[in-house]
């Protein structure tokens, strides 16, 4: 047997995270002065969709993890959901969104979740006892969250606009 010896780095290399950005590049949608104009651009101007012009990262400092392509989701302005609990979010990367009753700003992905890079899900939550239980959407690497959500069984996952980092 022969004495191989690795490259210098490549056992760092293979230690860190997976999908992992260089955090100087992800920016939080509070971080353009335009708002969700900055990073929105047109699918299909005869039908006025809008889509992400940039990559949706995890936007933990530190993870930067790849959750979804440019040009993957479809911007919608829906009702809110509640995603947090009575205290706000868990996790300071995550500001707060609207308080329901009220509308929203999400990235709507469809037809199912292999159209993500990198995205874990929660177990289901029964939110009300009329309503069809939500599954939380986090980051499959760190598992911040939540950062969006999507009915279990259901064919439409929504991120939060400002829960995502951008690059």
């Amino acid at each position: 047997m022969s004495n191989q010896s690795l490259p210098p780095g490549a056992l760092e290399a293979l230690k860190r995270p997976s999908n992992v950005g260089d955090r100087s590049t992800i920016r939080k949608l509070s971080d353009f002065n335009e708002g969700i104009l900055a990073v929105v651009t047109s699918r299909n101007i005869d039908l006025g969709e809008l889509t992400h012009k940039f990559d949706l990262l995890c936007p933990r400092n530190g993870c930067g993890s790849v959750i979804l392509k440019a040009g993957v989701g479809r911007w919608v302005e829906h009702d809110g959901v509640e995603l947090d609990n009575e205290k706000g979010p868990l996790h300071p990367d995550l500001p707060a969104l609207p308080t329901t009753p009220g509308t929203a700003q999400w990235w709507l992905v469809s037809p199912n979740m292999m159209e993500f890079e990198n995205i874990g899900f929660t177990r289901p939550v029964q939110q009300d006892a009329a309503a069809k239980k939500l599954k939380f959407l986090i980051c499959a690497e760190c598992d911040l969250g939540p950062l969006g959500w999507c009915e279990e069984g259901g064919s439409e996952f929504w991120l939060a606009c400002s829960r995502v980092g951008y690059r």
